[in-house]
C-alpha cells in the first residue's frame, strides 16, 4: 500500500452556498496492486461488479442523452476557445490559487479584456 493525501476546497453545502470556502485534506491507504486487495480480503463481490458496471453504463447513458436534449433545445456546450469559457477558467484558476472571488473575477476581466456575462 501506498499513502495517498489529497485536499480541495467546499463552496458550498447543504443547499448554500458558503460565505467562504472551506479548505480540507485528508490521505489515504491506496492499493498498489490486485494481490494486495486479495490478501486484504477487500475484492469486491460480482454483485457489488455488477453494479458498478450498470452504474457507470447508466452515467455515461445519461451524459449522452442529457446533451443530445440540451442540443435539441438550442443549447450548444460553448468551444474552449469562446471568451467566456476562457474567463471562467481563469477565475476558478485563480481562486484555487487562493484568491477570493471577487479579486479572482476582477483580475481575470483585467488580464483577458472583457467581462464576465451573468
Amino acid at each position: 500500500m501506498k499513502a495517498e493525501t489529497f485536499k480541495g476546497q467546499v463552496e458550498s453545502a447543504y443547499g448554500k452556498v458558503l460565505p467562504k470556502a472551506v479548505a480540507f485534506q485528508g490521505s489515504f491507504d491506496a492499493y498498489e496492486s490486485i494481490q494486495e486487495i486479495k490478501a486484504a480480503n477487500d475484492y469486491p463481490s460480482d454483485e457489488e461488479v455488477i453494479n458498478f458496471r450498470n452504474a457507470q453504463r447508466k452515467a455515461n447513458a445519461r451524459a449522452k442523452a442529457t446533451v443530445e436534449a440540451l442540443d435539441a433545445a438550442g443549447h450548444t456546450k460553448p468551444a474552449a476557445d469562446d471568451p467566456q469559457v476562457l474567463l471562467q477558467n481563469m477565475i476558478k484558476t485563480l481562486i484555487l490559487s487562493g484568491k477570493d472571488k471577487d479579486t479572482a473575477t476582477s483580475l481575470a476581466e483585467k488580464v483577458l479584456g472583457y467581462p464576465l456575462e451573468a
